[in-house]
């Protein structure tokens, strides 16, 4: 870390900095005022973003997310060279774990609590609604990315272990893929996407593990606002859901635990609850994490990225039994009985 910004921060924040450690895209400092975490933007905007938002969700009751330190003249962006640098408290807790079925309902309570709070957030640009979602879009875009990726895989054989892999899953992935976003109009996304408008609600999408706190308290915190926009908050649910289920080996109770934390907090309809088990039907763990070392992007490693397409591969069985057990996850719903679309 540059010499010259720890002065200066010294200076800023009357302080003294006696260590720092690196950590992600963000830097640990130890200071005699406690213990603090240093991230920097290129952008101006972007850092007012996330400090007002932390602001403002608090203001709105939500206090387990970051907070972030002033400086003697009490501003929360500290400008040095060509970046944006804001302060926050380091939060004593450790990173949640999704084999663990308590710490993922923590995490759904704690998403929760945030979509609460994240409404009346007037979108402040014209809203081009073209009657498709932004998840869908992405979806489409990494699937094309991926066919993409197989094609070069089998114009030039696989190699490595993890193109191996990919070769083999392949057709299933691209089957799956291409069926939920075939199928996608059958689900009840509009009205979703205008209330989402109406009521100016908030998503994370980012909501992977370490985005989450767990203090020796069991406090649930949700970190790292730079991901949150305008959005349909049931993306962040597809998302946690997807994630946590792969180290839960797709069993249909966690997710019935999972989801009913969740809205003990926030309550959701059977249309809800219906509509993310359906989107869960992408293959969005296999894809995002392809796609993701393909395209160089950071914290996608060859190594973790087998793990995952192994796990993947191996609870085939398990997931399509999952996607199968609607009628397992309530009694009743909107349409009488439980069906599976497509």
């Amino acid at each position: 870390m540059n010499k010259g910004l720890i002065a200066s921060l010294e200076k800023a924040f009357r302080c003294q900095v006696h260590a720092v450690k690196p950590k992600r895209n963000v830097n640990l400092l130890k200071t005699d005022r406690g213990h603090w975490i240093i991230k920097g933007y290129k952008q101006l905007d972007k850092a007012v973003w996330v400090t007002q938002l932390a602001e403002a969700l608090r203001e709105k009751g939500f206090m387990h997310t970051v907070q972030y330190v002033p400086d003697a003249g009490g501003s929360t962006i500290f400008p040095y060279e060509d970046r944006y640098y804001t302060i926050m408290k380091m939060i004593d807790g450790r990173e949640a774990d999704n084999a663990s079925l308590f710490d993922v309902k923590k995490t759904a309570e704690s998403l929760a609590r945030f979509h609460v709070a994240a409404q009346g957030f007037p979108v402040s640009h014209t809203y081009a609604y073209e009657g498709k979602s932004a998840l869908l879009d992405k979806w489409e875009s990494r699937l094309e990315q991926f066919e993409r990726i197989t094609w070069g895989i089998e114009q030039n054989g696989p190699q490595n272990k993890l193109e191996q892999v990919i070769q083999q899953m392949t057709h299933a992935i691209i089957r799956d893929g291409q069926d939920m976003l075939q199928y996608a109009y059958k689900l009840p996304l509009t009205p979703e996407m205008f209330s989402a408008v109406e009521r100016g609600t908030l998503a994370h999408r980012d909501v992977a593990s370490h985005n989450f706190l767990l203090t020796p308290r069991n406090n649930c915190y949700l970190i790292d606002l730079d991901t949150v926009g305008h959005d349909v908050q049931l993306v962040d649910l597809v998302q946690l859901m997807s994630r946590m289920l792969l180290l839960q080996e797709y069993r249909i109770g966690s997710f019935v635990e999972a989801m009913e934390a969740y809205s003990k907090v926030n309550y959701l309809s059977d249309t809800q609850i219906w509509t993310v088990h359906q989107l869960l039907r992408y293959p969005d763990n296999f894809l995002r994490e392809v796609t993701g070392l393909y395209s160089n992007r950071p914290g996608y490693h060859m190594r973790g990225v087998l793990q995952l397409v192994q796990m993947e591969g191996k609870l085939l069985r398990e997931r399509q039994a999952f996607l199968h057990a609607g009628e397992q996850i309530f009694q009743r719903s909107p349409w009488g009985q439980y069906h599976f679309v497509g």
